[in-house]
């Protein structure tokens, strides 16, 4: 049963997800983003992947932050809060997989890296670029760790960004 509802759970975050990059405004992106990294966690923790579910939650708050960038007070404070978030996530990623010993495990460091980064810039195609990035890294972790609607998610992600792109291109 559990099993059946981290699934449902996955849909929704996926749904979500993919929802985001077909935003235009940035601040939309980025909170959309943010809520779907929070019910990527609750399915990991459904399906034991301890490391996916660190590194949502990590970038959870990355996300929170970013979407925050330029409100007072955070906007005095951007490139510290980018380091120490990016930083955050890289260190408790690799502690993680380092308890977990599973080469596995590294895929959501590069994965959630890639995608928060993307949140901390202020261009939407950027934005794109990075997720178009995080995608593959999430796509075998996902695969692997039987979470196979976010896996599915993962692949629709990457058509919808590559739509994204080309819809919201600059005309020369």
């Amino acid at each position: 049963m559990l099993l059946i509802i981290s699934q449902i759970i996955g849909l929704g975050a996926v749904g979500l997800y993919l929802l985001s990059y077909q935003l235009k405004k940035r601040k939309h992106i980025v909170w959309a983003t943010c809520i779907s990294n929070a019910l990527y966690v609750l399915q990991y923790l459904l399906l034991g992947a301890f490391s996916g579910a660190i590194m949502d939650f990590m970038s959870t708050v990355s996300s929170f932050f970013a979407a925050k960038k330029n409100d007072p007070p955070f906007n005095r404070y951007i490139r510290p809060l980018a380091f120490i978030n990016m930083a955050a996530i890289a260190v408790i990623g690799l502690i993680s997989a380092f308890i977990q010993r599973e080469w596995i495990e590294l895929l959501p460091i590069a994965g959630a890296l890639l995608q928060t980064g993307g949140l901390w810039c202020n261009n939407e195609q950027t934005i794109r670029r990075f997720g178009l990035c995080s995608a593959p890294f999430w796509l075998v972790y996902n695969y692997i760790s039987q979470a196979y609607g976010a896996a599915l998610g993962s692949v629709i992600a990457i058509v919808s960004i590559i739509i994204a792109m080309v819809r919201y291109r600059k005309k020369i």
